[in-house]
């Protein structure tokens, strides 16, 4: 796993690593385009020069941008490349981002400085789009939008709340198949790779 994992206590890494699989489930597995989560850090994690946190989060095997740094937490925003762009390239969320001066027709790394950009001033809440949010429901957050609210939302809806709440039963049925496999097995290339072919069970299902 590497020497800087030697920073980190054992039963703390454990259960940041399961705790990080769960939460990206949906996207390790090409549903969601990313998951915006706060590791937490213990004692060791928050020792000076913190390759021992960027360690553990590599070791997740997934791209990430850390977005903000607190003493005991990053706030870091993990990603599916392919479902990215393709989120990205959709044209509700082209206009969405663009009305926020995001540039025109911008890649997926030009698109996460820009949000990274923007954070450092603000959280900037159009990461909802990023993290597999329909930009109807963004666009009313933002714009204070009368919210439909249902107990068990994941977040705030927007008018028919019909397909967003069909993604807020894939995203977490993703979580809870990722809890059972990590109860089931210990190794990570094991849990990463029965996590990665959920795409088509969840689909299949009509979840």
């Amino acid at each position: 796993m590497g020497e800087d994992w030697s920073l980190i206590c054992s039963r703390h890494k454990e259960d940041t690593l399961s705790y990080l699989t769960v939460k990206t489930a949906a996207v390790r597995c090409g549903l969601k385009p990313g998951e915006l989560l706060r590791v937490p850090l213990c004692g060791h994690c928050r020792r000076p020069g913190g390759p021992a946190i960027r360690s553990a989060l590599s070791h997740l095997g997934l791209p990430y941008r850390l977005l903000e740094t607190a003493p005991d937490a990053v706030l870091t925003l993990f990603y599916h490349p392919a479902k990215l762009a393709e989120t990205l390239a959709h044209p509700e969320v082209r206009n969405l981002l663009h009305g926020l001066g995001y540039p025109e027709l911008t890649g997926t790394e030009a698109a996460l400085t820009f949000l990274s950009e923007r954070w450092r001033k603000a959280p900037a809440h159009e990461v909802g789009v990023f993290i597999g949010y329909p930009a109807r429901d963004v666009a009313g957050f933002l714009n204070n939008a009368h919210a439909v609210r249902e107990p068990g939302d994941r977040w705030r809806v927007s008018g028919d709340g019909q397909a967003s709440r069909r993604l807020m039963r894939l995203y977490r049925t993703a979580e809870l198949l990722a809890a059972d496999v990590c109860s089931a097995f210990r190794g990570t290339s094991e849990r990463f790779r029965r996590i990665g072919a959920f795409t088509e069970t969840l689909l299949a299902e009509g979840v």
